[in-house]
Order: structure tokens, then sequence, then C-alpha cells
């Protein structure tokens, strides 16, 4: 490829020749030796070897090592960066100096200001973790000391030890608070980063290229800027200090990072510091307009590296991270022991003052009343409310009012018991259920969950149950869509662990006696024209198992969050009906797979896959069979694996797979007040049949042909308050099921959504 400053050479001496009166003379003696010079970055060979040589120069080429960690937190505002305060304190004092007469209650306040700023923090905590690390991804860090101001409980500590869980060696992305930014030493960043080489100096015998990097002109990702020390001896990164690109108008950061060269020619993280400031949060002062503006400052200190100590896979919990607290005399021995230094006057009132704050309150309580709200039940001493059992919409009931009664750990640790029950308004009926859990091994999360209930079902629903912890609008949403359910008394028992950090097996068993809510006939071997819900009886045994590699788990108390898997995750699950079970009807074979992968790249945003598929062997009633996973709603919270143009109970199969593609493309410009961003998205779905006259009374087809679908969804229209965003998308159906003339309208084949979500990665 012909270079620009080649091209541009060739232009000038064109110009030059043809501007000439004599182009021969030109030729012959007017035209003068010309000096090509090409633009020449020393920074690239330098970043280019530092790229390459990443794996090999980080710590994280070591087959094993260990290291202590100490950390802290400080809460607190600057006083020098808060101008107005300190003139107006400078004011008062000059004010006092020349007449005693006694303060304003606004100059009282501005005293009162800066002396508790003086004097104390707004927060402060501290932690010593244990870290492990075993070749090619297992790590554990585990929490052996802590001091968190009003707090005992461990988990504000583990968020510490969380977020910084940050290092330049270890990944192409560098997840600070939530968002993932292009980490510029990693494959790909020489293409959009822009290097330049500041200086070469010399630092421990070793010379040391200092370069600046920030995001290259009209470069439109979430990108870092600030300055790299690299090695010229192995270019191996020796410290970095990065904030982002540009800087949010909300809140902003900077993160500085320094590595030391081992014995073994590796690169250890030994410090870090991270630095949030909030532009627009603060604490105001009197009436006087004056705004005294925190921050938050976390600094991290490593010590007693060991790479040399084979570590066994029993010194791996399935927790990447956790807490293993001694008493309290030994955690302040372990603390006094890391401390770089002793603890300031400062930080030592913070505690204090907070721990005197914080003791009327309960907070220890007050946090296990939110462990506990946060599995979607509301506590009230040693019962829980359930509030997904308060108010429900469907077709068959129009609405339901109820209630979930579930006793919490305050009563048992091991044992918890409950029920729920509700009353449709249309079928004019109960429905209840009851449980009995009891959590046998609470390390592997091994539990045993007895249940009975009566309730409506979905017909040819078929859940997995690899998202038991969270709870999604979209299937409340689209809870108003089924128009096909039957009646369901069923009787149960669940078995579910996790068997490593990696992977869950759950078995379960039920038998159950059902009736359809609508006519239906299952003719099966024999016709029959006699239209009325349908009665039958269902027996299975159910095992499945959830694989991601590398997703991790992490908390204390309770307290567990996930961190995804970067590979894509698998579920699996096999039933077999058995006939003659009390009154069962069928034997069968049923499987059910899924797949879902969230692929992220450096410019391009990320891209959502979502594979389903299920087969069953034999002719079963519609309610035990297929039917799709569709979004036909016009408001829509986000979702990932559902048709959005397909109609409700549209296809029945007894084979099927789907295919649903989601293309995010990011924030579209770096317009800090509108930035929309666009995402494209495609469903495909396959599925088939066996005897399908046998089921009569319903109205539905069959997927051989091939279904599909496309929209675009716009998010981030409106904005407010980077509190809720909303946005608009548009969905059309097309090929072998396009909804023809004169039965329909050509608008029936589209779909239209106004969409809402929370948008944390506009935070910062």
């Amino acid at each position: 490829m012909i270079k620009k400053q080649t091209i541009f050479i060739v232009i000038l001496l064109f110009i030059c020749v043809s501007a000439s009166p004599h182009p021969l003379d030109t030729l012959g003696g007017l035209l003068r030796e010309v000096e090509i010079v090409t633009k020449y970055n020393p920074a690239i060979p330098i970043i280019k070897k530092t790229i390459q040589n990443r794996n090999e120069n980080g710590q994280f080429s070591n087959h094993n090592f260990s290291y202590v960690s100490y950390q802290k937190m400080i809460f607190t505002s600057d006083l020098g960066k808060d101008t107005t305060l300190i003139n107006k304190i400078e004011q008062i004092t000059n004010d006092l100096a020349s007449d005693s007469a006694s303060l304003s209650n606004n100059d009282s306040s501005y005293l009162k200001t800066a002396d508790f700023f003086e004097k104390n923090h707004l927060y402060f905590m501290e932690t010593v973790t244990k870290n492990y690390f075993k070749k090619p991804a297992k790590t554990y860090e585990k929490v052996i000391a802590h001091r968190t101001a009003g707090l005992k409980n461990p988990i504000a500590s583990i968020f510490l030890a969380k977020q910084q869980d940050i290092n330049f060696y270890q990944s192409d992305f560098i997840t600070i608070l939530e968002k993932s930014y292009v980490n510029p030493i990693s494959k790909g960043a020489l293409a959009i980063y822009d290097f330049r080489l500041i200086k070469k100096t010399i630092l421990e015998n070793d010379t040391t290229a200092v370069i600046s990097f920030k995001p290259q002109k009209n470069a439109n990702f979430a990108s870092l800027a600030g300055t790299i020390w690299i090695s010229c001896d192995n270019f191996a990164i020796k410290k970095i200090e990065a904030e982002p690109f540009p800087k949010p108008s909300e809140h902003t950061f900077s993160i500085k990072q320094i590595f030391e060269k081992q014995l073994n020619n590796t690169y250890f993280l030994i410090e870090m510091s991270l630095k949030v400031e909030f532009r627009r949060m603060g604490v105001g002062v009197s009436s006087g307009g004056v705004f005294v503006r925190p921050f938050f400052l976390t600094e991290k200190r490593i010590s007693e590296i060991d790479y040399e100590t084979r570590l066994k896979n029993r010194e791996f919990g399935l927790m990447t991270l956790d807490d293993e607290l001694a008493t309290e005399h030994e955690q302040e021995v372990l603390l006094e022991t890391y401390r770089s230094e002793p603890l300031t006057t400062k930080e030592a009132n913070t505690i204090l003052l907070i721990d005197s704050i914080t003791k009327s309150f309960k907070v220890d309580k007050r946090l296990e009343s939110l462990k506990i709200l946060l599995s979607g039940r509301w506590p009230v001493s040693f019962i829980s409310f359930d509030l997904t059992q308060i108010i429900n919409f469907n077709t068959v009931e129009i609405a339901r009012l109820g209630l979930g009664v579930y006793t919490n750990d305050r009563l048992s640790k091991v044992v918890n018991v409950g029920a729920f029950f509700g009353y449709g308004f249309k079928d004019k009926t109960f429905k209840w259920g009851s449980e009995l859990g009891i959590n046998l091994i609470r390390s592997r999360d091994f539990k045993v969950r007895l249940q009975y209930y009566s309730n409506l079902m979905e017909d040819g629903g078929s859940p997995f149950y690899d998202k038991a912890y969270t709870i999604s609008l979209d299937d409340y949403f689209r809870s108003w869509l089924i128009r096909q359910f039957y009646r369901s008394n069923a009787l149960g028992v669940t078995v579910q662990s996790r068997v490593n950090r990696w992977l869950t097996a759950y078995a379960s068993t039920f038998y159950s006696a059902n009736k359809t809510v609508h006519n239906y006939s299952f003719q099966q071997p024999y016709p029959n024209q006699t239209l009325a819900p349908y009665s039958f009886d269902d027996f299975y045994i159910k095992v499945g198992a959830r694989l991601a590699f590398r997703e991790s788990y992490w908390g204390a108390d309770r307290f567990y969050f996930n961190t995804p898997s970067p590979f894509p995750v698998f579920t699996v699950q096999y039933a077999r009906g058995i006939k003659g079970v009390i009154n069962s009807g069928f034997s069968y074979n049923k499987v059910d797979v899924k797949m879902s992968y969230k692929k992220s790249w450096k410019i391009l945003g990320f891209t959502n896959i979502t594979l389903l598929a299920g087969f069953i062997d034999r002719a079963l009633p519609a309610s035990l069979l297929f039917s799709q996973r569709i979004n036909d709603f016009p408001v829509q919270a986000y979702g990932t694996d559902f048709f959005d143009a397909m109609k409700p109970n549209e296809f029945l199969s007894d084979k099927y797979v789907a295919l649903f593609l989601r293309h995010n493309f990011g924030k579209m410009s770096q317009n800090k007040k509108f930035s929309p961003r666009i995402i494209v998205c495609q469903g495909i779905g396959f599925g088939g049949l066996q005897s399908p006259n046998s089921h009569v009374g319903l109205n539905f087809k069959t997927m051989e042909k091939g279904y599909f679908e496309s929209g675009v969804v716009v998010n981030d229209l409106l904005v407010i308050k980077n509190l809720l965003s909303f946005g608009v998308g548009i969905f059309i159906r097309y090929g072998a099921y396009y909804l023809q003339k004169p039965q329909y309208k050509t608008i029936d084949n589209f779909a239209f959504k106004a969409t809402f979500r929370v948008p944390f990665d506009r935070l910062f």
C-alpha cells in the first residue's frame, strides 16, 4: 500500500513542475535536490515489543505464586481543592482578627466544616488478604483481617479487594468500577492508541523509556490516557499511570501501578493506588453556595511474594474471593504487621467517629436484611415476604394478587420453609404452594428442596435452572403475553450442588396431575373429536449441569456475587418420563441445551450469542412440548434470547434450534450529553413436530422452513440523571413465515419497542 507521505511528495513535485513556465528547464536545472523525510515514531517499536512480551514478563507466567496484600480505602475531601471554602475561612479569620464580634450562624458552619475535614475522613477501612495463583487461571483471595469503620461484616472489605483486582499484565481490558477500558498494552492497541516517547532515563542500572499514550484522533472506544514506564532491557512494564479519556463530567478516576522485577525475571505488581473523584456530589455548607466535593482513595501494597512453593488444588476454594477471619486480636496484629506506616490521627479519629454514629443504627443487622432482600424477598424479623408473588398478570387470570412467606437465615441457616398463595380474578381460582429447603453443605451450596404446588404453568415451557439468582423484567413482561397454560398439581424434590468453581449440577424428580385451561384434545393413538380441557399425568426424572469456564463467585456471609465467564457457558439437561408411576401416561426422553456467550471487542462494542435447542423422541401433549421464547411486548428492559416479532404460542415443536445474535456497538460518540447506543439483532429458528394432527383445538405452525427476524434497538436516546435510560426499537419478520394478506396487515410483521434500562456503564 502506498504511504500517504509518498503520495503527498509526488503531488507536490507535479505542482512545482506544472507551475514552471519552462518545464524542461525545471527538470534540467531548476529542480533542486529534494530531501524526503518520513515520520518515525521511536515509541512504536518499544510498545510493540512490550505487547509481544507482556505475557512472558508478567507475574502470571509463573506456574504458582502467593503473596500478602494490605489495602486501605479513605473516603474524604481535599480541602486544598475546595478554594471557595478556603477563601471563606480566610475571610472569616481576617474579620475575627479585626472585630471580635460573635460569629453568625453561617460563619460558624464554615468553621465547623473546615474543622471536621481537618480532623476526620468521611470513611476509612483497611484489609489484609492472602492471595494464591495456579496456572492456567486458578486464583483465590481470602480476607484474613479487616477493620471497617462502623461495620463488623467483612463484605465491604470484599468489595474493596474486588475493586483492586486489576493488573495491566493480565487482560486486554481493564475493568474499573464495572466499566471495561481497552488496555494500552494489549494486542491491537497500536491501531487505536497514539504513543509518544517523552524521554529515556536510567533507573537502577536499567534504561527506562517514558511513553505517553492516549486514543488516536476520532477513535471512539472506552479508552485510557496516561504515561507508562518501560524497561528497555526486556521491554517490561515497570510503572503505569492512567485515567479515562475523555474525563467524564460526573466522576473520574486515576490509577497507578508499580511493578518490581523478581529473581526469576518476572514483574510483580507491588503497589497500586486508585483515586475516584466525584464532581457533582458533595456536602453543602450553610447557604453560601459552598460545596465540599469528596473523593475516595484506595491503596494496595504487596509483600511476601512466593513463586517457588507448589500449590495444590485443595488450596483453592469454590469462591475466588471470600473471608477466613481470625479473632479480633489476631486481626489487629495482622493489620499492624502489614501496614507500611501506623494509622494517622485522622484515620483513628474516623474509626472512632463512625463506630459511635453507627452503633445505634445496628448497621450489621441492616446489612443482613439487605442480604436477604437481594434474593427478592423482604425481611421482617425471621420471615421474608416474596415480592414476586404480590401481583402478577397473564391472559388467564388477568391479574393475580398473592403473598409468599418464607423463613430466612435469622431463624435457621440450615432449614427454611415457606408457602405462597394467590387468587386470579378472571378464572376465580386459588393457586398455592409450599416448600422445605435444607442446606446440607453450605461451602458447596449443596441444597435439597421439597416442593408441592398447585399453579398455572406455561404450555411448552422448558425452564433452565441456571439463573435462579436473577429476576428478569423481560420474563415478567412476557408472562402477560402467554395464552396457553395448564393447571398443574405437582410434588417433587430437587437437589443441586456446585461440583467445582465452574460446574454446577442438579437433579430433580416430579409427579404432576395436569389439566389444560383451554379446550384441547391430544389424539394419541385414537381420534377423539371431543374438545374440552385435557387431563394428563406426568412423572419424570431430570438431571442437568451448567459449565461456565473461568466464571467467578465472590462475597462473604452469603453475599455472593457473580463475575460472568469470558467463554461460552453451556447448560444441558436431560429428562426421562416414565409411564406407569401412579397414573403417569407417557414414557419419553427429553433433552434441552443452552449456550450463551458474550464477546467484547476493543472498538466495535460487544456481541451476545445465545443458542437454544431441544429434542423429544415421541409424540406428547402440547403442554410437554416446546414453544418458543417470545417477547412481543411494546415495553422491553432488554433480552438476549427472545423472538421479538413472533406471536405468542405461534409455533409448536418437539425438536428445534434457535439462534439469537445481538451486537451492541457501544457509545456512538464522545458527546457527554447525547451518545446513543445502537444494537442490531437477528433471530433464527428451525423446528419440527411429529404427528401434528394429534393436537386438536390449537392453532399453531411448525418451523421446518425456518423463521427469521431482524431488528435495530437504539438505547440512551434519553437519559435521566444517569439513573434511567430510554430508547426505541423496531423488529421485522420475513421469510417463509412472513404474515401474508388478507388475513394479516403488513404492519403485523413489525414489532415496535420502547426500551428502558439502568445505564450503569454511563456513570464513569
